[in-house]
């Protein structure tokens, strides 16, 4: 039954209504959609750092640290550029809209499994492990919101037309 004045009918809003976000189905893609960029990044962080420990060997407490320092730095320069400065503020992680494919996460993985083995055929050491913490963030983060860009769904709105004279 249609409503008369054009707007939607509420949703029930009990466990297991159906319906759009609602029941098993919406619930897991409320779980899945807020799991996207914690789960990609941790593909790529553990994706570099085990192609590391397989070239150079398990790392010692300095490393560990060092890696901790470079992921943690980088991602504190990144958020500082996205902010402009100012304070972070919750934010949804993707636009509206934006494709399911924007959160398939193995270019970022690669790109990062890539960029460490170049790195320890270069490096070693503390220096190893700060630069793998570095490049895997920068790599995820800036990778990952070239991905969000380019699969957003730009919704094209029409300007509403002028009726006074």
């Amino acid at each position: 039954m249609s409503r008369k004045d054009g707007q939607p009918q509420p949703r029930a809003v009990w466990p297991g209504a159906r319906g759009p976000g609602r029941g098993y189905r919406g619930q897991l893609r409320a779980a899945v959609t807020a799991s996207a960029a914690p789960h990609g990044y941790t593909l790529a962080l553990w994706t570099a750092t085990a192609v590391t420990s397989s070239e150079r060997g398990a790392p010692r407490a300095a490393e560990v640290l060092a890696l901790l320092a470079g992921a943690t730095l980088t991602f504190v320069a990144l958020a500082a550029v996205a902010h402009g400065g100012a304070p972070m503020m919750p934010d949804r992680s993707a636009p509206a809209g934006t494709r399911i494919w924007a959160a398939f996460h193995l270019p970022m993985a690669a790109c990062a499994a890539l960029v460490t083995m170049l790195l320890t055929r270069c490096c070693s050491g503390p220096l190893l492990w700060g630069l793998v913490g570095t490049t895997t963030t920068a790599v995820y983060l800036l990778g990952v919101s070239a991905q969000f860009f380019c699969f957003a769904v730009r919704r094209v709105t029409e300007k509403p037309q002028d009726t006074q004279p």
